[in-house]
């Protein structure tokens, strides 16, 4: 029944009950005391004291002066008494009915943030999160209340432009192969005779667009699912850093990169294997693809008592400072322009923090523009193997790793 009461009525019938409580408790004290100490001990003295003893200190209303016996007394302070207590009884009525007035007023002026905030939860919509709590100089439990929806709600906003923006992103991501595909087809279709090599070309230009589409949607299902694979497995990073480095080869070869790698000792991860692969094979290739001619990448493992540190440090063009905060979004690009023209989709990056979170580590990137970047990632981990070191020669590109 009480919950169906609003919280301001609850709290007035709370307060009305016990200062109700309390009154009457006083009252009854005060009444029985009254009665106890002058109409009952008089009474008392009556039984001991001869009926002819007049009583010449009490004045009865409307006779001055006048004698009385102690039965006429006994008379007038039984109604005195009454009256007390009627008095009482009506002081009694006339407080609670104040105090209860008092209370609903005080409590509708301290409530009245809650009504505000309320107010502008039921305004709040989908299209509009922009509606906010105004509290002024409040520093109680109400004031820290509206401060922690308004700041609850700047999240909601930002993550809701954030999925806006994903949104649309995927969206013109997925568009644009499809609509390089159908163009291809169209063009494909209004020729009448179609070459052995146009076809070839086409059949390219299709297979390429339909892995790119392939790609993204495998990205896309990575950074959302909550699958975490198999996680359990020991995961030698030098092998992992053999395999990444033997793809990204030609690629090192055709920029004539130099890339060294230092363990210290060679260590395992426990986690997954492929989506560690993963990680170490973004953050190399885009170390390869954002490099200059003839530079250099360093790739250095390590351990402490938190766990073990893999620092991947380039020469390349280096991020801007304004753009660090956002480079790990879905679909973020620094450079619009140079992230098509390598054939980036903006969802590398995200992918890397999220598997690195789900390990139960953490990445953190330095960078400035035009002074490459170094990506710092940090695992709790389990060690074994011995020390190796590697280096890549700079004239050919080549692979070498060897134990010391």
């Amino acid at each position: 029944m009480m919950k169906k009461l609003s919280l301001r009525m609850r709290l007035t019938l709370l307060s009305a009950l016990v200062m109700a409580s309390v009154a009457v408790i006083l009252t009854s004290m005060f009444l029985f005391g009254a009665d106890r100490i002058f109409v009952r001990d008089l009474e008392q003295k009556m039984m001991f004291q001869p009926q002819d003893i007049i009583i010449t200190s009490v004045k009865k209303e409307g006779v001055p002066n006048e004698n009385m016996d102690l039965q006429e007394v006994t008379v007038s302070l039984k109604k005195a008494g009454t009256q007390f207590n009627l008095w009482g009884m009506a002081a009694l009525f006339l407080v609670l009915i104040l105090g209860t007035g008092a209370t609903w007023l005080m409590a509708g002026h301290v409530l009245k943030p809650l009504k505000e905030l309320s107010s502008a939860i039921e305004e709040i919509s989908g299209n509009d999160l922009s509606n906010r709590v105004e509290i002024q100089g409040r520093q109680d439990e109400i004031g820290r209340l509206a401060r922690s929806f308004n700041h609850m709600m700047d999240k909601v906003s930002a993550s809701f432009e954030r999925q806006k923006r994903f949104s649309a992103s995927a969206a013109h991501e997925l568009k644009t192969p499809l609509a390089t595909i159908l163009v291809n087809l169209e063009v494909l279709e209004l020729d009448g005779k179609t070459s052995p090599d146009r076809m070839e070309k086409v059949l390219t230009i299709v297979k390429a667009n339909t892995e790119r589409m392939i790609r993204l949607v495998e990205d896309l299902m990575r950074l959302t699912s909550d699958k975490d694979h198999e996680m359990e497995e020991e995961v030698e990073l030098s092998e992992v850093f053999a395999i990444t480095l033997y793809e990204l080869s030609p690629l090192i070869r055709k920029k004539d990169l130099t890339v060294s790698i230092e363990n210290t000792p060679d260590i395992s991860l426990t986690g997954s294997r492929v989506m560690l692969y993963r990680v170490m094979s973004n953050l190399l290739e885009n170390a390869a693809k954002y490099n200059r001619e003839h530079g250099s990448i360093s790739i250095v493992t390590g351990r402490d008592d938190n766990g073990v540190t893999v620092k991947i440090e380039d020469t390349g063009i280096g991020i801007p400072e304004e753009a660090l905060p956002h480079i790990f979004e879905p679909f973020y690009r620094v450079d619009q322009s140079r992230s098509r023209a390598v054939g980036g989709a903006g969802l590398g990056l995200p992918l890397v923090k999220d598997i690195v979170e789900k390990h139960g580590g953490e990445v953190t990137v330095k960078s400035a523009a035009g002074e490459g970047t170094t990506f710092i990632l940090r695992f709790p981990a389990s060690y074994r193997g011995v020390e190796r070191r590697g280096r890549v020669s700079p004239r050919h590109g080549k692979i070498v790793c060897g134990n010391d």
